[in-house]
């Protein structure tokens, strides 16, 4: 007997479909990616970003960890980098609220030197960081890692920037990336 299976309507079915403000974007189908290949990606651009400034990159692993350093004089560093998608809410009046939720940094581990969180919207992509000795201090006085964490265990930490018409914790991040062209998402 020939059996022939034909998963088209399925596949259809269960594939994501783009939100709005993503849709005919220069980042359309990074939603569509795996968590993944999303965090590999993250970890791409932080690299593409050091190589940029001159810094000798190498990836550690295929957990989203990254040495870096100016020269051959200098110590390696250890990024932990973090990537995570925009998610944007239109508001009747025209506003919009922005969301990036960063999921599963590790502040009991040791070997880091800093957390790197690349945030992807639409058209543009942004980069924070905080080094480890900063970030362990205010971890626990920080708005936007009093939210989400991953949960069943205490060591791991979630990060939450919002920016809405109440709150704008984005600042308490350095930014040291932003293409972002105008107001354009």
């Amino acid at each position: 007997m020939n059996l022939s299976i034909d998963i088209r309507e399925e596949i259809t079915r269960r594939v994501k479909p783009i939100p709005d403000f993503w849709r005919g974007s220069k980042h359309e189908h990074w939603s569509r990616l795996s968590n993944d290949d999303k965090g590999k990606l993250g970890t791409w651009i932080y690299a593409h970003f050091l190589e940029h400034w001159g810094y000798e990159v190498h990836p550690v692993n295929d957990e989203g960890d990254l040495l870096y350093r100016k020269n051959d004089t200098e110590a390696w560093r250890k990024s932990e980098v973090k990537a995570a998608t925009a998610t944007l809410e239109q508001l009747i009046s025209g506003k919009v609220n922005e969301q990036l939720w960063f999921n599963q940094i590790r502040p009991l581990q040791g070997g880091w030197d800093e957390v790197v969180l690349v945030g992807v919207f639409p058209n543009h992509i942004k980069v924070w960081r905080k080094d480890r000795e900063e970030f362990l201090s205010t971890m626990g006085q920080m708005s936007s890692t009093g939210g989400l964490s991953h949960v069943g265990t205490d060591e791991l930490v979630g990060v939450t920037l919002k920016k809405n018409t109440r709150t704008n914790n984005f600042d308490e991040w350095d930014l040291i990336h932003n293409d972002q062209q105008g107001k354009h998402l």
